[in-house]
């Protein structure tokens, strides 16, 4: 059986992990200059920094210490005799600081989470009084990337309903055998595991529905396809412990239970894997120059990325073999250990799906990572500006041309217009 530390200390400090993994992204991508605000669709001052993030993180470790020696050394009589109540009181804390209608922690960046969370668990609008109406669009990027973030955070959401549904059984006074196993044959914790995987893979039906192109209507299957092989591995590593029947014994036609659920979660770790580096990354291009990543690479280093493969491989294949037999000779606290790890991996996992979203979009970065070149042919639209050219050391001469080419940024054409033989004057003494 797991200890109570796994169970009660290991989704506390998954979460705080994440917050910092955060925090690292963020100073990732304004370090790169990501444009951040055009690719979540925020507005001027919602993004937060990474400073104030890491702050957050840093109090959530700060909060957890502090409940792990109350643990440890027994100082809070009803926390010694409930261990639930370490990670139920932790969450509370949590959801008060991310929600609380208070001025302080980015409330506008708390705000705009608390929006994009909302249409993650209800996508949906009302038409009328009582029907439901499927979004005019596919699912925003923002929505995409905060509810594959969740994924990463299912057996977080597993270990909180189990404490939960501990917390009501003591409140009620009765201490049942589902209380001594940790809810093991209670359906709900696998329920709230699931989740995640629901959610996104609602949002790819929707995105289906509502994608344009036959080949993003087939690619929107698959990912479906892809979140419905999570749900398996969730259902069938269930069956067995909701009836009662161990994973050995329990039938499946021809195979056992166990076998069953090493199959599923060996098929979600490959096809999750092919589908990080090929579709999340844009990776594994076969091109000459590419060599096997893609170009281009923001991130410069090819190195990098073959080091994000092979962590992204190795950890994909752990978690896969994080319930075979041999994981009860490492010890318990292991699951401590894959929870934590795979937020490590969402993070390492984020800072390319970031990326090559900028690279799609055919986004500018803020602030160029090599010495800025002229850009010929016109802009995508009139918000895509050549910001590079704001940055380089212009000539009077170069000043007019560009007012001269680019209409949004030539007031003089607006309100004094130029002949041509006084714009050859004009120029003529600007080079004088």
């Amino acid at each position: 059986m797991v200890s109570d530390v796994a169970y009660f200390f290991g989704g506390p400090l998954a979460i705080s992990t994440f917050v910092l993994g955060a925090a690292g992204n963020l100073y990732v991508f304004q370090r790169m200059g990501f444009p951040l605000e055009r690719i979540f669709g925020t507005k001027e001052g919602e993004v937060p920094s990474a400073g104030g993030v890491a702050a957050f993180a840093g109090l959530l470790f700060i909060l957890l210490g502090v409940l792990y020696e109350a643990f440890r050394r027994h100082d809070v009589l009803l926390m010694a005799q409930h261990h639930e109540l370490v990670l139920v009181f932790y969450c509370l804390v949590v959801l008060l600081l991310i929600f609380a209608p208070f001025d302080i922690l980015h409330r506008r960046f708390r705000h705009f989470l608390g929006r994009k969370l909302y249409k993650c668990l209800f996508p949906f609008t009302w038409q009328g009084s009582a029907t439901l109406r499927l979004p005019l669009t596919e699912t925003p990027f923002v929505e995409v990337f905060l509810a594959d973030g969740l994924t990463s955070m299912s057996k977080v959401f597993h270990d909180i309903a189990v404490g939960v549904l501990m917390l009501m059984e003591s409140i009620d006074g009765r201490e049942t055998i589902m209380y001594t196993s940790k809810m093991k044959r209670h359906p709900m914790p696998y329920l709230c595991a699931a989740m995640p995987y629901l959610i996104r893979a609602t949002q790819c039906l929707i995105s289906y529905k509502r994608a344009p192109l036959a080949n993003d209507k087939f690619l929107h299957l698959l990912n479906t396809f892809k979140y419905g092989t999570g749900l398996c591995v969730i259902f069938v590593g269930a069956l067995p412990a909701v009836l009662g029947a161990s994973p050995a014994t329990t039938s499946f036609f021809v195979l056992d239970g166990q076998t069953m659920f090493l199959l599923a979660a060996c098929c979600n770790s490959l096809y999750s894997l092919f589908w990080d580096v090929v579709m999340d990354w844009g990776l594994g291009q076969p091109e000459a120059e590419a060599r096997y990543l893609r170009h281009p690479l923001l991130y410069r280093r090819p190195v990098v990325y073959y080091v994000a493969i092979g962590l992204d491989c190795g950890l994909r294949i752990l978690w896969a073999t994080s319930n075979w037999a041999w994981v009860d000779i490492v010890g318990a606290e292991f699951k401590v250990v894959m929870e934590v790890a795979e937020v490590l991996r969402r993070c390492m996992w984020n800072c390319l799906r970031v990326e090559w979203q900028c690279v799609k979009l055919g986004l500018d970065l803020l602030k160029p990572v090599s010495p800025p070149l002229v850009r010929g042919g016109k802009t995508k639209n009139s918000n895509d500006r050549l910001d590079v050219l704001h940055e380089m050391p212009r000539s009077p001469t170069s000043v007019v041309i560009r007012n001269l080419a680019d209409e949004d940024d030539a007031p003089l054409l607006h309100h004094q217009p130029l002949s041509p033989r006084k714009l050859k004057h004009t120029a003529d003494e600007l080079v004088a």
